[in-house]
């Protein structure tokens, strides 16, 4: 009985044998080499450095690098998953296969896209304006045009509302017009009326006393030469050789009218008779003799030479005023 137990033993053990044999066999391959070798086996190890093979005689061959393999050994190995990412890199590709794949990307397939359709015709210039950005542009020129008349109108000394509404009937004209006209001379106030009077019945109270005194009571009345001579009182000094420079003063009317009334006088007073203002501008220096108009914006002196020509200073333009006399050099 232990015999025939050996017996199927061993059997199985030479079946198992020649199994095995014939499974390594079929398993192994030829890879053939550049320089005409040979290795017979089987791949056992892949990476980027090339493959090693189990080979049939036993044991193992060296690493072979990739480049090395021949193009049917490189083809070969590419039908194994395991190799196949490191052997597609160095299988040549023929040239016809590449000159049908560069074919195939050089083909451009031109689908039809949803298009817009345009209106007929060509787009009035009316109609543009309805448009959002039409409007839009309309709408800032109304403004500009609105702001350059009211503009035109402080610098004219016109009417702001008259202005602004007539460059709202004819746009941009309106405000050239005004501009182009000469300045409206401001109407003074009845103060300034009332100053004006005062001033002239002390001048004449002064000049001759004696011989104006009944003729301005009668008509001025107490309260005229009381207002008279309270201007007279209140009436600031003009210091001969005194200087006002811009930053140290703010130039506009209520500083001329203060410092300088009896420059506004049409027959000065024994104070200002020898006494010229000299207003320095940015490009120019006036000297006048009396400050013939004011307002807002600008004033007018009347020049001491050239006849006494009239000529317009803009409170901007000037930099420096002075008094000093009249046989004085600059």
């Amino acid at each position: 009985m232990q015999n025939g137990s050996m017996r199927r033993l061993r059997l199985f053990v030479l079946i198992l044998s020649l199994i095995w044999q014939a499974a390594s066999a079929g398993l192994a391959a030829e890879y053939r080499l550049t320089n005409g070798d040979v290795l017979k086996g089987e791949a056992a190890s892949f990476n980027d450095d090339g493959l090693i093979v189990r080979l049939d005689l036993g044991g193992f061959s060296q690493r072979v690098g990739w480049g090395r393999l021949t193009q049917e050994a490189l083809k070969e190995l590419a039908k194994d998953a395991r190799a196949t990412r490191f052997v597609e890199p160095f299988i040549e590709i023929p040239p016809e296969v590449k000159h049908k794949e560069k074919a195939k990307k050089k083909e451009i397939v031109l689908r039809p896209v949803p298009r817009v359709e345009r209106p007929a015709g060509k787009p009035k210039f009316f109609a543009s304006l309805i448009t959002p950005p039409g409007l839009m542009v309309l709408i800032v020129l109304f403004l500009a045009n609105l702001y350059a008349g009211y503009e035109v109108a402080q610098y004219r000394n016109r009417p702001v509302a008259v202005v602004c509404g007539l460059s709202v009937l004819a746009p941009v004209l309106g405000p050239i017009l005004f501009l182009s006209l000469p300045g409206a001379a401001e109407a003074p106030s009845p103060d300034q009326q009332s100053l004006a009077e005062a001033q002239a019945a002390a001048a004449e109270i002064l000049s001759d006393p004696l011989s104006n005194q009944s003729a301005a009571v009668p008509a001025q009345g107490g309260l005229g030469l009381a207002a008279a001579a309270k201007f007279v009182k209140s009436e600031p000094t003009i210091t001969e050789g005194a200087a006002y420079k811009r930053g140290d003063h703010t130039f506009n009317r209520r500083f001329f009218e203060t410092k300088f009334p009896g420059f506004f006088r049409v027959v000065p007073s024994e104070a200002e008779k020898d006494l010229v203002i000299v207003v320095k501008a940015v490009k120019q220096e006036y000297v006048a003799k009396r400050i013939s108009r004011i307002s807002s914006n600008e004033m007018h002196l009347q020049l001491q030479r050239g006849g006494g020509a009239e000529v317009s200073v803009s409170f901007g333009e000037i930099v420096e005023v002075q008094i000093r006399r009249q046989d004085a050099k600059a």
